[in-house]
């Protein structure tokens, strides 16, 4: 018989659902004898879980991150975290969503998001579904949200050593962390074309540095724009790709002041598959701190030039990244500006933290989760 594993998660912010992708794809390809299901619980919301995917979609179009941080910090307590569980059940619990987990029967539960984890818990509780538990945190910092349900969830895979020794102060016990690293594309790290190819794919010389851009943001939102039209009239020594990600807005935006200015040093794409290949060309990558685009930089020894994001779990990504040198954040437009110029002036500091970078270990974190879950 087929052992039977559920990867599940919620479509707040990208992330969630790339990590569970990514684990997904692997074990399908690498088990014949696993049966894999990947379950989006958003689309299983009512009418609670719907408004808490849309206040979640305004505060990011908006911008809003006092809100968002101030119900981040509010939040991680054990005193303020009570009702988490409750929430969960009344956003997502219902006939639909039972039926559907109920009739696959997981054996082994993967979870990207700390709703998946509280419904799965939920379900064992009332004897539904008999599953092992494993909750991968997303990010480069835990939440008391994450481990409301510590003592009866199985396992959780998290960043790095740091994130786990914070859990055991939180009193997860040791032997439930596993500090495997955050789940990559294996497939792509694996077939990446030669820089020749790449450079001209995107029609760049490759005799300077090129700057990656991510400015996608929310669908409609226009908040990198400012920081686009900052680096299209700084004319640095330097290619850049501007990702304008699924915001259509955005890139027409960004094409017509290209054109209109008579930019040549500027390649603005929409959505693209071609992530990886992009980083390999990449010497500095310039993007909120969410915990995919971080991890990506880091498995790819790229530099970053974080600019600001929602806060919350964004800003301890940041942290991290600052604290050990593999990057710089900056807080406002002229700082933005103000370190490109130095950076355009004097290369080496972006040498300097490729050179840090390069001590790091490869990811390895699919690979370590399909082991432990055949076990």
């Amino acid at each position: 018989m087929k052992k039977k594993v559920l990867v599940i998660y919620a479509r707040y912010g990208s992330g969630h659902k790339s990590i569970a992708e990514y684990v997904a794809n692997y074990l399908k390809e690498h088990n014949d004898n696993m049966e894999v299901l990947l379950l989006d619980m958003t689309d299983y919301g009512n009418f609670i879980g719907r408004i808490s995917i849309k206040f979640m979609d305004f505060i990011t179009h908006k911008r809003s991150e006092i809100i968002f941080d101030t119900c981040y910090e509010l939040m991680d307590h054990k005193l303020c975290s009570i009702g988490h569980n409750l929430l969960t059940k009344k956003s997502y619990d219902n006939k639909k969503l039972r039926e559907t987990i109920t009739k696959f029967a997981p054996d082994v539960t993967i979870s990207s998001h700390f709703f998946c984890s509280g419904i799965i818990t939920y379900y064992n509780k009332i004897g539904i579904i008999k599953s092992k538990l494993y909750t991968i945190i997303t990010d480069y910092r835990t939440h008391e949200w994450w481990t409301r349900n510590r003592k009866t969830e199985d396992g959780y895979i998290v960043g790095n050593e740091i994130v786990k020794e914070e859990m055991i102060k939180r009193g997860v016990e040791a032997k439930k962390i596993y500090p495997y690293g955050l789940p990559l594309n294996i497939n792509e790290l694996n077939n990446l074309d030669s820089e020749e190819v790449i450079y001209k794919r995107y029609n760049i010389k490759g005799n300077r540095k090129v700057y990656l851009f991510f400015g996608g943001s929310t669908a409609g939102s226009m908040y990198y724009y400012d920081y686009f039209k900052a680096i299209a009239k700084l004319s640095l020594n330097a290619d850049i790709i501007f990702v304008s990600g699924k915001n259509k807005k955005l890139k027409n935006k960004c094409d017509e002041y290209v054109k209109k200015n008579g930019i040549d040093n500027i390649r603005v794409l929409g959505y693209t598959k071609d992530v990886f290949n992009i980083l390999k060309i990449s010497d500095l990558v310039i993007s909120k701190p969410g915990g995919a685009t971080v991890t990506e930089c880091l498995e790819m020894k790229v530099p970053m030039l974080l600019v600001p994001g929602m806060g919350g779990q964004e800003k301890y990504n940041a942290r991290f990244i600052t604290r050990k040198k593999y990057g710089i954040k900056v807080r406002m437009l002229w700082s933005f500006k103000r370190i490109l110029k130095k950076f355009d002036n004097n290369p080496s500091l972006i040498n300097k933290m490729k050179i840090r970078l390069n001590r790091l270990n490869n990811n390895s974190s699919v690979e370590k989760i399909n082991k432990l879950i055949n076990k």
